[in-house]
C-alpha cells in the first residue's frame, strides 16, 4: 500500500522545487540551493544527494556545483514519441469540420505532392471539391503545400520549383517562381496560405501547417470554402490557426 503521508509528500514538492530552481541556472553549489528553496543545508544536501543517485541532477567534478541532467527530457521525449500525430490531427480536424460547418482536409508530403490522409465534409457545405483520401495534389496550387513549403529555405522550395512540372491549374494559378517565393513570404509572414482558385474554380482554400516536436512540418490542414462563404474569411483564418497550433502543441511543439 502507498505511503501517501504528509511528510512523503512535502518530501516531493521539495525535490520537485530544486528541479525547478536548477532548471533556470547552469549550475549551482549546495549552499545556492539551500538559500534558493529556503531550505536547511542538510535537508537540502540529502533531497539533493536523492535526486544525484537518480540521474535527475549532475555534479561537477573540479566545480562541485549542480545541475539538472536530461532525463527529465527523456522521459518527456519517450512520452512524445509515442503520440500518434495522424489520430491527434484527425481528432482535431473532425472538431473543426463539426465547429465550422465546412469541409476540412488534412495532408502530408509526399514526394514533392501533398497526400490527403483524412477529409471531413460538413452535412451543410456548399463545397464540392474533387479531393478524397489517398488522392495527392501539387504542392504550389493548393493552401496546404504552400503552407508547408513555407516552412522550407527559399532555396529549397527553388529546388522543389525545377523539379517539378509547373502547369496552371486554372488562371489563377502562380507559375512563376518569382512571383511563388513572394507568395511564400507572405504566407510566412501571416502564418497561414490561402488558395484564391488556383486548384479548382469556385473553391478557395485556407492552409496552415503543424510542427512536430522536432520543430518539422508534420503536416497541414485546411478549410476549403464555396465562393459565397469568402466574405467570412477572416473567421476561417482565426479557426485554423487556432487549430494547428493545438495541434503543434499536443505533438510537444511549443
Amino acid at each position: 500500500m502507498a505511503n501517501n503521508s504528509p511528510g512523503k509528500v512535502q518530501t516531493i514538492d521539495r525535490a520537485l522545487s530544486i528541479l525547478e530552481i536548477l532548471s533556470n541556472y547552469d549550475n549551482l553549489s549546495l549552499m545556492e540551493i539551500s538559500e534558493k528553496v529556503q531550505l536547511h543545508k542538510a535537508t537540502t544536501h540529502r533531497l539533493v544527494n536523492s535526486l544525484l543517485e537518480n540521474g535527475y541532477i549532475e555534479k561537477d567534478a573540479t566545480t562541485k556545483k549542480y545541475r539538472i541532467s536530461l532525463k527529465l527530457f527523456q522521459l518527456g521525449n519517450r512520452r512524445v514519441q509515442n503520440i500518434d500525430f495522424l489520430n491527434v490531427a484527425k481528432s482535431m480536424i473532425r472538431q473543426l469540420s463539426q465547429e465550422i460547418n465546412q469541409t476540412v482536409h488534412l495532408v502530408i508530403e509526399d514526394d514533392n505532392e501533398v497526400l490527403y490522409i483524412d477529409k471531413h465534409d460538413s452535412q451543410d457545405s456548399e463545397t464540392g471539391m474533387h479531393s478524397r483520401i489517398g488522392k495527392k495534389a501539387p504542392m504550389y496550387v493548393t493552401a496546404v503545400g504552400k503552407a508547408i513549403l513555407a516552412t522550407k529555405t527559399n532555396s529549397a522550395i527553388v529546388d522543389y520549383w525545377n523539379q517539378v512540372d509547373i502547369q496552371p491549374k486554372t488562371t489563377h494559378t502562380i507559375t512563376n517562381l518569382e512571383d511563388f517565393l513572394a507568395e511564400i513570404d507572405t504566407v510566412r509572414q501571416q502564418g497561414y496560405a490561402i488558395d484564391n482558385e488556383e486548384n479548382e474554380y469556385g473553391i478557395v482554400c485556407i492552409g496552415a501547417s503543424f510542427a512536430s516536436y522536432k520543430d518539422l512540418s508534420a503536416g497541414a490542414i485546411s478549410i476549403s470554402l464555396p465562393l459565397s462563404e469568402v466574405k467570412n474569411k477572416d473567421i476561417y483564418i482565426q479557426k485554423i490557426v487556432e487549430t494547428t497550433r493545438k495541434i503543434s502543441s499536443l505533438l510537444g511543439h511549443f
